[in-house]
């Protein structure tokens, strides 16, 4: 348990060296991974939906990201009613710069372990993974 624990702690990519919270991080990842070609952006009741968080919670990270200019907001063209976020180009740019550093850490990891032990731990990891999806079950 310890281990897991420190794992968790690890000093990865959590968007604290530009002012958000890891939440906030994970949140506008998802938002861009949400958004499909051609479309402006997502709607918060989807975000939620798929963060499993209620809707008043992204909404007061969306706030907070967007004061800090990290998103937009805009009016759907189909629905005027209907608001939809997307990153902003600052968003983009947290979001890239996250990306270039994980894969920097991941690939130091890879470098670390070597070949047998890299797959030893996606193997792990895999059956880890199934396992917590059947217990949730």
């Amino acid at each position: 348990m310890r281990t897991v624990i420190k794992f968790k702690k690890g000093d990865g990519f959590h968007g604290q060296r530009f002012g958000i919270k890891k939440s906030e991080l994970i949140l506008l990842d998802t938002m861009r991974e949400m958004i499909a070609d051609g479309e402006e952006g997502v709607k918060v009741s989807d975000l939620s939906q798929r963060l499993g968080i209620t809707p008043a919670a992204v909404t007061h990270m969306l706030n907070s990201l967007e004061e800090e200019g990290y998103i937009e907001r805009l009016r759907d063209s189909k629905d005027r009613r209907v608001v939809m976020v997307r990153p902003s180009a600052k968003g983009q740019e947290i979001l890239e710069q996250g990306k270039k550093e994980f894969m920097k850490r991941f690939s130091g990891l890879v470098e670390y372990l070597g070949e047998k032990d890299t797959s030893e731990l996606i193997r792990l990891l895999n059956k880890a993974s199934f396992y917590f999806k059947e217990v949730a079950k």
